[in-house]
């Protein structure tokens, strides 16, 4: 998604729910409002342009933050924290962060960064700050998360120099766990649970624990899978937005997480669980936080060892997997910058991963995540 400017005359319906008023000069990464701004036919567009991103030549004292586009409520809250942290240790008179979306109110409420800005930032409101710094231009690993991921976290603290000394709250582990919360989605079906490891998952669970599954109503993903489990005696929940997904993870008292937003929100809470580690690993999601606990996944073929550190299938000359799926090993792509991946039609390839999941997602062993989840519970 480009990086890009405009100004428009008048306001039509489909632009008022980004607050942008007329002949205002504003610069956003929002793919909506770019889609809308394109179809227009009319006179009403006074400017619409691509804009460079530039480096910083210094630091001053009062930082805008940009966020990269269209990033998922986990990878929110891990720049929220390390913003955070650096409002606490460097001398920033004034510090904002741009583009953080429907996001905006976990920056504000939970980490009271007051200056966000959702979608747009027009001139005036930039010009404020006398640092505009783009995260994933300044900071290398940032920027092949959906291929390589990283610690959002530890690479913000490591490039601004800051010890990261992150501390949780310890946890009363004596508390009796009478209900489990099962979070088997993600936008990506190699972070996804399989419906066979849901279902027989449950019927161990329901024996002994009182059991909550999480679905999304908007998630292709998710719709399959809710389609092809019998649930009867589990309570369902479809959060209509990510504030109402908030509110009820900090209700829950155990949760069991695949790489997904619930697991980021959940150590937001000092909540429990267990992680289901896959293509991602637990060192990078976990970040040493205790109260979750993870099932390492060793799985290993010819092309790939888990966790190989891939968010998603990609296309590769218009054949889809991964590495492993596609028999391409791994270093091919590093070695080439990922010039050779894209993600052009992956979306419409997800459910035919998730009938027949990859080998580190169909390594995944109900009984030996049972077992877990009792070791750790009875603790």
């Amino acid at each position: 998604m480009p990086y890009f400017s405009f100004s428009i005359k008048g306001i039509n319906s489909q632009l008022k729910e980004f607050n942008i008023k007329p002949n205002e000069l504003y610069y956003s990464k929002n793919t909506e409002i770019w889609k809308i701004l394109n179809k227009k036919s009319d006179n009403s567009i006074i400017s619409l342009n691509y804009q460079k991103r530039l480096r910083i030549e210094k630091l001053g004292k009062n930082i805008l933050f940009f966020l990269p586009p269209s990033i998922g409520v986990g990878d929110a809250i891990e720049y929220a924290i390390a913003i955070k942290e650096l409002r606490n240790k460097k001398s920033f008179n004034k510090i904002a962060v741009a583009f953080a979306g429907k996001y905006s109110f976990i920056f504000k409420k939970y980490f009271k960064i007051k200056n966000t800005f959702s979608y747009v930032i027009s001139k005036n409101q930039m010009l404020e700050y006398d640092t505009h710094f783009h995260f994933t231009l300044e900071i290398k690993p940032l920027i092949n998360q959906k291929y390589f991921r990283t610690n959002i976290y530890n690479e913000i603290l490591k490039y601004f120099k800051i010890v990261n000394e992150i501390k949780y709250n310890k946890y009363l582990l004596n508390k009796k766990i009478k209900k489990i919360s099962i979070f088997p989605i993600s936008t990506s079906p190699l972070r996804s649970m399989p419906v066979e490891v849901i279902s027989n998952l449950i019927k161990k669970l329901e024996k002994k624990f009182q059991v909550e599954i999480f679905f999304d109503n908007n998630s292709e993903i998710s719709n399959f899978l809710y389609k092809n489990l019998k649930v009867d005696k589990v309570s369902i929940h479809n959060p209509k937005n990510t504030i109402e997904l908030v509110d009820q993870i900090k209700k829950i008292e155990y949760g069991i997480f695949m790489d997904s937003g619930p697991i980021h929100i959940a150590k937001l809470f000092n909540k429990r669980g267990l992680l289901l580690e896959t293509t991602v690993s637990k060192n990078i999601l976990l970040n040493n936080y205790f109260l979750i606990k993870s099932i390492e996944n060793k799985y290993s073929s010819s092309f790939c060892e888990a966790p190989c550190g891939l968010t998603d299938i990609f296309n590769f000359k218009n054949n889809f997997g991964c590495y492993d799926s596609l028999e391409i090993k791994d270093n091919f792509f590093k070695k080439n910058k990922f010039s050779f991946l894209n993600n052009r039609g992956v979306k419409n390839n997800y459910l035919e991963f998730i009938k027949k999941p990859v080998g580190c997602i169909n390594s995944l062993n109900v009984q030996n995540i049972y077992n877990n989840i009792i070791k750790d519970i009875d603790l």
